[in-house]
């Protein structure tokens, strides 16, 4: 959709809502998961940055959602920049 409609606004804001939706079902996840953890295993820093991390892309997928409607391509790059810190989520401890 987004590439049949060369990055129109209102597909490209769509595709930020999903991924803000998919990404609040992500941090529900991550939350409890990390509520489970044994503390021997995932350390109370870790568990920080984790959270910090999350909300942070959350963060960056609703600010693109909002800044697609005005500006599609910085939107899109937007998106792009926040599914990084999923890539590459070691990218935050240093």
């Amino acid at each position: 959709m987004v590439a049949r409609t060369l990055l129109a606004s209102i597909p490209v804001a769509l595709y930020a809502g999903l991924f803000v939706c998919v990404d609040i079902a992500y941090n529900v996840f991550e939350y409890q998961v990390m509520a489970q953890a044994d503390a021997a295993q995932v350390t109370a820093r870790t568990r920080r940055i984790a959270r910090r991390r999350s909300l942070v892309v959350l963060g960056g997928f609703t600010t693109a959602m909002l800044v697609a409607l005005a500006a599609p391509r910085l939107g899109f790059a937007l998106i792009c920049m926040a599914l990084i810190l999923h890539l590459r989520p070691d990218f935050t401890n240093r």
